[in-house]
């Protein structure tokens, strides 16, 4: 296994974080993953609770059941209130994952996905993360369970042996992450657009469970990953490839994730802002999978603020498409562009072009 490059692996957990994706760090006993975890929270000033899979009961992640007048009610552990009261924010440290038995799993995924235990929602400001030996270096090792695995960004961590050696003997500072760009929706939209336009190319890609419980157990491609990485690559720079690599890997598995990097580090694409400011003086890509990424892009940029103005501004980006050559895409492009219509906006005259698409919706006179 290589050696960790420790700037990019925070700076994946850290945008995992960001977007509220559960990160899972996967080596072998005694390699300092819970040191590591209570320092990432230490840096941060905020407290850590760690929760150790193998002494807790399913009632302990699913609350125990209160009955009340007409009603039982699922009370949780005081960890879970603290944390969910934590107004600064927390780190929720899940310790040895792959000892937990399967039924303890399964009531882990309130947790992981739902960010709740029993009744008492725990909050954006809790970061999960979990960490886990091989079920072959585990005492009473299981592997994860599918349904929990494909919740989770799992990262194979292997820390520099000479950076411990200087630790041992200067003591272990918290390495510096790598810069990150601040989640919103212009970022958001371009990631999404850039995976979206992968996905048509390669629509077997976007949910393969293996059939090997030893792979289920860990990262492979569903729309949930694909979505969840959507949301960890548009914090992370487009430069930064190494952090990239982590979070594809992590999320969607080897073989989708080296497939989708490559494809994207050969396409060449418009920023989205620019698209919709200036649609007449958009320089098309020359090929057409790379057409529908600039305009997913646009769309999902187009979209996200709710407001009739900017979404108007994404017809007029699909009308130049279809002028381009490229009516084929921008007919497809402008089915998810209807669908995001803000309430009570009218269809711009750009979207005269696409009038046979909203007939199919009954929106015509909309």
């Amino acid at each position: 296994m290589a050696t960790t490059n420790m700037p990019a692996m925070l700076a994946t957990i850290r945008a995992a974080a960001h977007a509220n994706v559960a990160t899972l760090l996967w080596s072998k006993p005694g390699t300092g993953k819970t040191s590591l975890i209570e320092a990432l929270a230490a840096a941060d000033g905020l407290p850590c609770t760690t929760l150790i899979g193998s002494i807790h009961e399913p009632s302990d992640y699913a609350g125990y059941p209160v009955p009340g007048d007409h009603t039982v009610s699922m009370q949780p552990q005081r960890w879970a209130s603290d944390l969910a009261g934590a107004e600064d924010g927390a780190w929720l440290f899940l310790d040895e994952l792959t000892t937990v038995a399967p039924a303890v799993q399964k009531a882990m995924l309130g947790i992981v996905l739902e960010r709740r235990v029993g009744d008492v929602h725990l909050g954006s400001k809790v970061n999960i993360i979990a960490a886990a030996n091989p079920p072959e270096c585990a005492v009473d090792g299981f592997d994860l369970a599918p349904p929990l695995a494909n919740r989770l960004l799992h990262i194979d961590y292997a820390p520099d042996p000479l950076a411990w050696v200087d630790g041992l003997l200067t003591g272990f500072p918290m390495p510096a992450a790598d810069p990150l760009n601040p989640l919103n929706h212009h970022t958001r939209a371009i990631a999404r657009g850039s995976i979206s336009a992968f996905i048509r190319q390669r629509p077997e890609l976007i949910e393969a469970l293996p059939d090997d419980p030893a792979q289920a157990g860990r990262a492979w491609p569903s729309r949930r990953t694909w979505t969840m990485l959507a949301d960890v690559l548009a914090q992370i720079p487009g430069d930064n490839i190494e952090a990239a690599s982590i979070a594809a890997h992590g999320l969607v598995g080897q073989g989708a994730a080296d497939e989708y990097l490559t494809w994207r580090d050969l396409s060449d694409l418009p920023d989205p802002v620019e698209m919709l400011d200036a649609p007449d003086s958009i320089t098309w890509p020359t090929s057409p999978d790379k057409v529908w990424a600039a305009c997913s892009a646009a769309v999902a940029h187009a979209c996200a603020p709710g407001t009739a103005v900017e979404w108007k501004k994404g017809w007029a980006v699909l009308a130049n498409a279809a002028e381009n050559n490229y009516a084929s895409v921008a007919t497809a492009a402008a089915s998810a562009l209807m669908t995001g219509r803000p309430n009570n906006a009218r269809p711009p005259a750009a979207a005269k072009r696409f009038a046979t698409v909203w007939e199919r919706a009954g929106m015509l006179s909309a």
